[in-house]
Order: structure tokens, then sequence, then C-alpha cells
């Protein structure tokens, strides 16, 4: 890595380290630290249905996910709901610039008015 520059995996921003409070199931936060997930790359891949032991052929792009949402600043429990309801990080990051909460947005993506036109 070139001096002076960040990696992916080193970008300041919040770091949850409350592994329950996020969601996780408790029997399998042993087996996210033996991979090298922090809470919330552990998180964001239980959300998708991962487990660690499925989860090691799948390291790599789990990774990347989790990154795309930590470099938009949403590595964290809003982040999570965004990426559950199936919304990108960018998109994520816009919506919530214009004040626009989940369930708004996918009502939105829906085709369903949040507002009375009148």
């Amino acid at each position: 890595m070139r001096r002076g520059r960040l990696s992916v995996r080193e970008i300041p921003g919040p770091r949850p380290e409350n592994w329950e409070a996020l969601g996780l199931d408790p029997a399998h936060v042993a087996g996210w630290k033996e991979l090298g997930f922090d809470p919330f790359e552990a998180a964001m891949a239980q959300g998708d249905g991962f487990t660690p032991a499925f989860a090691v052929h799948y390291l790599r792009q789990l990774r990347k996910t989790a990154d795309c949402w930590r470099r938009v600043g949403l590595d964290s429990a809003d982040g999570l709901r965004w990426h559950r309801a199936g919304f990108g990080a960018k998109e994520a990051k816009r919506l919530r610039s214009l004040n626009v909460d989940v369930e708004a947005a996918r009502g939105q993506r829906a085709g369903y008015r949040t507002t009375d036109p009148g």
C-alpha cells in the first residue's frame, strides 16, 4: 500500500462494537470474530443470509459490500436497515440527505404515494 493513502478497511468512522445491538446471532459471534469480521460486516453478511461457515467462501465480496456502506458513512444500524430494504449505499445516502426514511423510500419504490397530492 502506498503511504499517505487509506485502504478501504482503514476508513475512519463509527465502528459499532456491540454485536447484539446489530442483531447478530450470539451463537455465531465467535465464528464472525474468527473470520476477522467486525460487528457491522458480520451484521451485513448475516442479513444477507450468511453464517460464518458459509461466509468463509465469500469473504472478499462480503467485505466489499460492507465497505461500500462504510465509505458513505452508513456503517450503522440505520445502514443495515437500508441495505436490508434493498437499497444501495449511494442511493440510501442520497435519500437520507433528502430526509426520506426507509419506509417512505420503500413505499415510493413500490409506487405508493406517501403524501396527499392535493
